[in-house]
């Protein structure tokens, strides 16, 4: 075994005194570790993280935004036409409420306002068979040119129920 006496001079040895406080020293600084659990230890490692973190998300919904924007941009015109009077169609239904009739009014116009919902029902059928048929690929301008003329005369039959007080706003 190694001995300190064969290495070190009486006088270069710690004395009783200074290795308590030498340990206790140790004790101090290790069990200081221990007490602060959830506290982060490397604050500025963190903090870079977490703003890399938030570096990194805004990159990712920037990159996806620039994405969908150029393949939205590279459909046909017939294409995004044709979307855009989907939208507006669906957009009008969402914001128009649904057919308040009131029980005078329904006596004196219940053949017409029956007859505005058969035609409403028989032009979203027509739109739904024509978009099934064109199958959203189909990019010839007669099926385009019906499907405008579709939207356009559901959107006269909406506007004439509004005007007529068949539609309660």
């Amino acid at each position: 075994m190694i001995k300190p006496e064969d290495f070190y001079t009486p006088n270069e040895l710690p004395n009783k005194q200074s290795t308590n406080a030498m340990w206790q020293s140790i004790r101090r600084s290790s069990s200081r570790d221990r007490t602060e659990p959830m506290l982060v230890k490397d604050r500025r490692s963190f903090l870079y993280g977490m703003a890399a973190t938030v570096l990194l998300g805004l990159a990712l919904v920037g990159a996806w935004t620039i994405a969908r924007q150029t393949f939205e941009n590279s459909q046909p015109q017939p294409l995004r036409l044709e979307q855009a009077y989907v939208s507006a169609i669906h957009e009008f239904e969402r914001v128009m409420p649904s057919v308040n009739v009131n029980t005078v009014q329904y006596s004196r116009g219940a053949g017409q306002l029956s007859q505005r919902h058969a035609q409403l029902r028989l032009v979203d059928a027509a739109i739904t068979e024509l978009r099934r048929q064109t199958n959203g690929t189909d990019l010839s301008p007669l099926k385009r040119e019906r499907l405008r003329d579709l939207y356009s005369k559901k959107l006269q039959i909406l506007q004439q129920m509004i005007e007529e007080g068949e539609i309660e706003l």
